[in-house]
């Protein structure tokens, strides 16, 4: 077994500032501390998840108590801690608005921390070749990112409409430009798109993970799920390993998330819950059963999936009553399959269903639909 695959699991039932601290440095010393990823001096990048300007109390950003308690113990280890993302593509351009709007901008002030998203700043982008990459040779990385000495992501736990489930592996994915985001969309099928996400999270792997799970996100996540308590916080050194436990406390086979099998099979981290040690809690202990985004399952035989592929239905559909016509969907859309008239048309014969209508949508108003032999097949 790997030193690195080992995750801690600490039960937090709210956000109680004082209760959140004591889990986190509980995870964090578990596994082995700070002292060993973070050196006096270092700059240290706190990537939180942003997806939108969302408040807190909707479980679609990391909840700024888990940031806190992390600015912190970053500082007590003396480090420099700078807390960053990019979020969903419509709103790279209002800068800072989803930190505001989350309650991380408000605490990185009080703690005296620079918080930003990552194209605030000038040449806020670098290309940079990656022959390694099988799905992305080359990327378009944050300075800010990349200036770093270490790296600590810190997702929120959630479902996903594409990937299924979204953590510390796909939460690298805002350290790339929009037009990087734009490509491993395009790649359109769950597996090429999951690799895509693991070439990102292999160019520069972080350091440690700590999750925000003590009210994550069940159903059609990453923005339009429902909140649902879990009460935990993990830590890990391997994003990988916390991704496998954390999916399979909510329900999954860790290896129905190909982000998790993938970046596994290609050496990148511990994906195989039996080579896992959990300290702390007790995975069936935590064990809580989410309600599963409506998309295809990983599970299905190969052979029928090719049987029924042409007849599987599961795309965006718009709820007209919901859409105040802002044109959010067409403007997020990769492949230009949505035109106003004077609500949103969806050219089915373009849509890849990558589903970021539905993933930018303010309003709700692009739900993912599965059609009566979708959900009998899949259940």
């Amino acid at each position: 077994m790997s030193p690195q695959a080992k995750v801690s699991v600490i039960k937090c039932p709210d956000y109680q500032e004082e209760r959140v601290e004591e889990a986190l440095r509980q995870s964090v010393e578990l596994i082995g501390g700070l002292k060993s990823v973070i050196k006096p001096g270092d700059k240290v990048l706190l990537k939180v998840n942003l997806l939108a300007p969302v408040e807190a109390h909707a479980a679609v950003t990391t909840h700024p108590s888990v940031v806190k308690a992390t600015i912190k113990m970053v500082k007590e280890a003396g480090g420099i801690p700078l807390i960053a993302d990019s979020p969903g593509f419509l709103y790279t351009a209002q800068n800072n608005r989803a930190l505001r709007k989350s309650g991380i901008m408000e605490i990185a002030e009080a703690m005296e921390a620079e918080a930003r998203q990552f194209e605030s700043v000038e040449n806020p982008f670098v290309k940079i070749d990656f022959p390694e990459g099988l799905w992305l040779k080359s990327l378009f990385y944050a300075r800010l990112a990349l200036e770093a000495d270490c790296i600590i992501s810190i997702p929120k736990l959630k479902t996903h409409g594409l990937t299924l489930f979204t953590g510390a592996v796909k939460n690298m994915f805002g350290a790339v430009a929009p037009k990087t985001r734009r490509a491993a969309h395009l790649l359109a099928k769950y597996e090429k798109f999951s690799g895509s996400v693991v070439d990102i999270y292999a160019f520069k792997k972080p350091d440690l993970a700590i999750m925000d799970a003590v009210v994550g996100m069940e159903g059609g996540g990453p923005r339009h799920g429902k909140p649902r308590n879990v009460g935990i916080i993990l830590a890990s050194y391997d994003c990988v390993s916390l991704d496998a436990v954390a999916s399979k406390i909510i329900g999954f086979d860790p290896f129905d998330i190909y982000t998790t099998r993938l970046a596994h099979e290609r050496g990148f981290g511990v994906g195989d819950i039996e080579s896992i040690e959990t300290v702390g809690e007790n995975v069936e202990d935590v064990y809580i059963d989410f309600e599963k985004p409506p998309v295809r399952k990983t599970n299905i035989p190969t052979f029928a999936m090719k049987l029924f592929d042409r007849y599987l239905k599961i795309e965006p559909r718009l709820v007209e009553d919901k859409c105040s016509r802002c044109k959010i969907c067409e403007e997020s859309c990769p492949v230009e399959s949505i035109k106003m008239s004077p609500y949103p048309v969806i050219d089915r014969d373009k849509c890849i269903q990558c589903f970021c209508c539905n993933e930018m949508c303010t309003e709700g108003a692009m739900e993912i639909k599965r059609n009566w032999l979708a959900k009998r097949v899949m259940g």
